[in-house]
């Protein structure tokens, strides 16, 4: 009982700090946008040249962070400190080596990349974007580093400052925005950002001295450890790799329409990237005890465990979904319909929100049923699903595109994890037997109550004005949400959906209901 309060109180801790580092970060984007505008062709430029390096390591230091852990905390568990000093001096030294092959790759591409966009169709243009490109490519060292080094905090039960490494990042752009950006333009936030970034990993270096760590420059790379992190790595990276490459291919697509670069990127901060920022704070603290259940070989404990983040997930992803559909316009309209953005744009970055807000639930499982795969040693399913979720993602996007324009391409992304998610569910189940009995019976009465709960939102959103100033965008916001979360729980209650019911009982018992 006391190790699930601890489990509990380390998700409920780092989820925090996560979603606010989140939200920290989606105010950054908003201040950069109603200063520059998010239809300015250089912005756009700036947020497409962002977002290729990440899209580039993103697979690499998923990798990365995936066989860091349990080798680094298997050492450390063992009391085996200098084997685990060792592994990370190694896996450092011969990480950043082969970043360097990827910072010249990137600086070697950038060229071409301009090419297939809309940047392309004038020099001027076309020239800042591949400078912009090859600027921001060696931001990659530090993402190896970030990567490496939350990894290794995790390992030691130090989960709140790896949540909190986006902040530093955030200030800078939205202090450099404010002070600066009528000064240096957009240039200035290229180097702004980069700064940024960079602070991403330099702030987990005092804690990993704290914990005992210095770093020595070791390239043993015939050594057991690493043989070992490379089997685990290659088929992760295939995977996650695959998963990447649709974001690499969603960006270039969009970024074909004119002015929808910088929408698709922000419209990705509120729904992607927030969701599996509270995805990520349940993994750092799940991952390693579903690793340590497969590697005792309790089953039990390990389906058991996974079976309640299932379920307890899928009742906090599924009425987010009906919500951001629910609020979409209100939304953006309180927290990006300010300075130089439009209506437009408002309307547009809409239709994206409900796109991407159809992928929630398949996004977030899939993250989690990958890290159920890695605990029991098998990485080559989500290899193959990833591809899988490449596939399906390409071919829809290309007919929807047809149908919707670029409104098409989030639709796709959303149905694809939706199929990936699928696919990982059926695999879990071949690998370890039945587990998460009632999931589907949980789902369905989730959809129900979502859709009664959408319903009551949009009967406000019908009576409730539009426009004004912050106030009145505030209550055309807040009232619907507020409505909307007491009538999910209702009808949660009433539909008896476990995850609910039994917060419920729990918060009666503490207050002596």
């Amino acid at each position: 009982m006391k190790e699930k309060k601890n489990i509990l109180g380390a998700v409920s801790s780092v989820m925090v700090i996560m979603v606010l580092s989140r939200l920290l970060s989606l105010v950054s984007n908003q201040v950069y946008m109603s200063h520059f505008g998010a239809s300015d062709i250089y912005l756009n430029i700036y947020s497409y040249a962002i977002s290729i390096p990440n899209v580039i390591f993103t697979c690499v230091g998923t990798a990365l962070s995936t066989v860091v852990i349990p080798i680094y905390v298997g050492h450390m568990a063992l009391g085996k400190h200098k084997e685990a000093k060792r592994f990370a001096d190694n896996i450092i030294t011969i990480s950043l080596a082969l970043t360097l092959l990827l910072v010249a790759f990137g600086v070697a591409i950038s060229p071409i990349l301009p090419k297939a966009t809309a940047f392309g169709k004038s020099e001027e243009t076309y020239h800042f974007a591949t400078m912009a490109l090859m600027t921001v490519m060696p931001v990659m060292f530090f993402y190896a580093l970030n990567y490496i080094f939350q990894g290794m905090l995790q390992a030691v039960g130090r989960y709140k400052l790896p949540a909190f490494v986006s902040v530093p990042s955030s200030l800078v752009v939205i202090l450099y925005t404010v002070l600066l950006g009528d000064r240096y333009g957009v240039k200035g936030l290229l180097v702004a950002t980069i700064i940024g970034l960079s602070l991403q990993a330099l702030i987990l270096i005092p804690p990993l001295v704290k914990e005992g760590y210095i770093y020595r420059p070791s390239f043993e790379i015939k050594h057991p450890d690493i043989i070992k992190a490379g089997k685990m790595t290659v088929p992760v990276l295939l995977g996650v790799g695959a998963y990447q490459l649709n974001m690499f291919y969603n960006n270039t697509m969009i970024a074909r329409f004119e002015g929808m670069v910088t929408l698709l990127m922000f419209v990705q901060n509120i729904t992607i990237y927030l969701v599996l920022a509270f995805i990520y704070s349940i993994t750092a603290v799940i991952y390693p005890r579903l690793s340590e259940s497969a590697s005792k070989g309790d089953m039990e404990e390990y389906k058991n465990t996974l079976s309640g983040i299932l379920m307890s997930v899928c009742a906090l992803l599924i009425p987010m979904t009906f919500g951001f559909i629910g609020v979409r316009e209100s939304l953006l309209s309180l927290i990006a319909g300010w300075g130089k953005i439009t209506n437009s744009e408002i309307m547009g970055a809409a239709l994206l929100l409900c796109g991407y807000s159809i992928g929630i639930t398949g996004i977030g499982l899939k993250e989690i049923l990958d890290r159920a795969l890695y605990a029991l040693g098998n990485t080559k399913i989500s290899a193959v699903n990833g591809v899988v979720i490449m596939v399906v993602n390409i071919s829809l996007s290309l007919v929807l595109m047809h149908f919707l324009g670029a409104y098409g391409i989030p639709v796709a992304y959303s149905a694809a994890s939706l199929v990936g998610m699928c696919v990982l569910l059926w695999a879990i189940r071949k690998k370890v037997g039945s587990y998460a009995k009632g999931l589907g019976m949980t789902v369905l009465k989730c959809i129900i109550a979502s859709l009664i709960m959408l319903c009551a939102v949009e009967a406000l959103n019908f009576v409730i004005p539009a426009g004004g100033g912050i106030l009145m965008r505030a209550v055309r916001l807040f009232v619907p949400v507020g409505a909307g979360l007491l009538v999910y729980y209702i009808m949660a209650v009433i539909l008896k959906i476990n995850p609910v019911v039994d917060f419920t009982g729990k918060i009666l018992k503490r207050g002596k209901i």
